[in-house]
């Protein structure tokens, strides 16, 4: 009896390491491929794709599933992906310098500039989460127009989100060990929570 009830147990243990294996080879794929900066939204996009292939469907093949994903998000995310990293460098540079600069001009411009980077936040996961609901033939236009979907229509959610995703730029703030291997994990678990429920119909329906 005690041998048969250690068995299950055990496979599930090595069922979840090997989970924890692709979500890790899925974040190293990731880093290695947004080096060039450019293409960072393309692979997120891919790593999004390939993450409900791998983890939430139980299919075979990693590195094969990201970069099939990866030459379906470039064509249709490359060219507007070229924005993201100067966006980046200049809303971290802005806060920097207004954080620098004291007395009340200071502070506004502050009020002004977090809104706004939170804004960009919520739309890039309000993206993932279109993307990883996708279907193959979905073109950019309906990908964006998705994106502007959820934005509007799940405003609580994706504030949620924006929350989680400061909360881990401070931790990771303090300890940088978490970049690389939080960067694109962690706004993929934040589109992902914000779509289970479509993904999970889906899912259902087509299992």
């Amino acid at each position: 009896m005690d041998q048969q009830k250690r068995r299950p147990r055990g496979a599930a243990v090595m069922a979840g390491l090997e989970t924890v294996g692709d979500v890790l080879l899925l974040q190293l794929l990731f880093l290695l491929v947004s080096l060039p900066l450019f293409t960072m939204v393309p692979a997120a996009i891919a790593l999004q794709r390939a993450f409900r292939k791998i983890v939430l469907q139980d299919r075979p093949g990693v590195t094969r599933a990201f970069f099939t994903e990866f030459t379906w998000a470039w064509p249709r995310l490359g060219v507007p992906g070229l924005l993201a990293p100067l966006a980046m460098g200049a809303a971290t540079f802005s806060i920097l310098f207004w954080l620098s600069t004291p007395g009340v001009l200071g502070t506004v411009a502050l009020c002004i500039i977090i809104p706004l980077c939170g804004a960009g936040v919520a739309a890039y996961i309000a993206l993932l989460g279109t993307a990883m609901d996708a279907d193959d033939d979905t073109s950019r236009r309906g990908l964006l127009d998705g994106a502007a979907r959820i934005f509007l229509t799940k405003p609580l959610a994706l504030a949620g989100c924006v929350i989680a995703f400061a909360t881990w730029l401070l931790l990771a703030s303090r300890i940088p060990t978490l970049i690389p291997l939080g960067s694109g994990l962690v706004p993929a678990l934040l589109a992902w929570l914000l779509m289970r429920r479509e993904i999970a119909t889906q899912d259902g329906i087509s299992g």
